[in-house]
């Protein structure tokens, strides 16, 4: 009897184990922020919301389930213009700092985040120093940048802080050197994915796809009166400049004169332009147009970063343009004296 009794509290144990639910893992992101209190904070990952929760005594606590990739999180609070980016190592980790100064928020608890961190303490320190040079021109300042980059990529293919830095400046490179750091990552690990890998790779497809010598992508945007403005029907006829652009990019208002004088000179000869505004603000829009004397036709969504136009021609920066002639780029990102130059020489002139 005893023994009919054990055989059956057996298979109770295992018919309990079997139709049980498994246990969630999880980690916690513990925020402590100043100045944030009765704010809502968001966890974000690729975009999306996870979970949000109301700052009391500067104090907030996310349960994450453990995602079998090390991936980046974003914390968005009320006010920020843009998530701050961390990696957990699906480990318990801290945030800390100042609601008022997000770039400073200090993340504990994560080895990845600390190489992170490291790569860009070195590339502000060589920002600054090439930046106290004087004698250098600003165009090998940016080359050097750029190849600080290139070099942690390179040097760290497997790494998820690689893949981050490799994303997070990619509007330093150009398509055939993203393609080549990213055919070395696959050589190192063809089986090693992550978001921001994979991101750059959708952002190259997107930037060859947009190269001098490739079709026009077509799009129809409103301007300022909520007509649409399709680009194929301004473009027909005429060499057309598509400027990207935003009234709070302080380089954009700084570019604005040569594109101004470029209209003046050969718009009564068959150049004309699109302004494509990254403005979130209808009123600093229009304002920042009267104000530079763009007076061309201008076309917003009004969605900032998440511009559509911007994202069919893969914008991962402002400003940006593109020149357009019988439904073909025929030049990308032309500014000052260089502009002029190629509208004279597009038209003939």
């Amino acid at each position: 009897m005893k023994t009919r009794y054990l055989v059956f509290a057996a298979m109770a144990i295992l018919l309990a184990a079997c139709t049980s639910k498994p246990k969630t893992e999880t980690f916690k992101v513990n925020v402590n922020l100043a100045n944030a209190d009765g704010k809502t904070v968001y966890l974000q990952k690729d975009g999306q919301v996870l979970d949000s929760a109301v700052i009391q005594n500067w104090d907030a606590v996310f349960n994450t389930p453990v995602c079998k990739d090390n991936e980046m999180y974003g914390l968005m609070l009320q006010g920020w213009r843009r998530p701050f980016h961390f990696f957990t190592d699906n480990v318990d980790v801290t945030l800390e700092g100042d609601a008022q100064n997000p770039n400073a928020i200090v993340v504990k608890g994560s080895e990845t985040q600390d190489r992170l961190i490291a790569f860009t303490e070195s590339y502000n320190t060589l920002e600054a120093k090439l930046e106290a040079d004087s004698t250098m021109a600003q165009a090998d300042k940016d080359e050097i940048l750029k190849m600080h980059c290139f070099d942690y990529v390179w040097e760290n293919p497997t790494d998820p802080v690689a893949h981050y830095v490799m994303y997070r400046y990619k509007w330093a490179f150009g398509p055939c050197e993203l393609r080549t750091m990213i055919d070395n990552i696959h050589h190192a690990d063809s089986t090693l994915t992550t978001k921001n890998l994979a991101m750059a790779e959708e952002y190259v497809e997107k930037q060859e796809r947009v190269q001098a010598g490739q079709p026009m992508i077509d799009f129809t945007q409103n301007d300022a009166n909520g007509d649409p403005v399709t680009l194929s029907e301004l473009a027909q006829g005429k060499l057309l400049l598509v400027d990207f652009w935003a009234s709070w990019c302080p380089d954009c208002r700084k570019a604005n004169p040569g594109v101004v004088a470029a209209y003046q000179k050969y718009h009564d000869q068959g150049f004309d332009i699109l302004g494509v505004s990254f403005d979130t603000n209808k009123e600093a829009w229009l304002a920042a147009i009267e104000k530079d004397g763009l007076t061309w036709t201008h076309v917003s969504d009004l969605q900032g970063w998440g511009n559509a136009a911007g994202a069919l021609y893969a914008i991962a920066f402002i400003p940006q343009n593109a020149l357009i002639k019988d439904g073909m780029i025929v030049a990308r990102n032309l500014e000052g004296e260089a502009l002029m130059e190629e509208v004279g020489r597009q038209l003939g002139k």
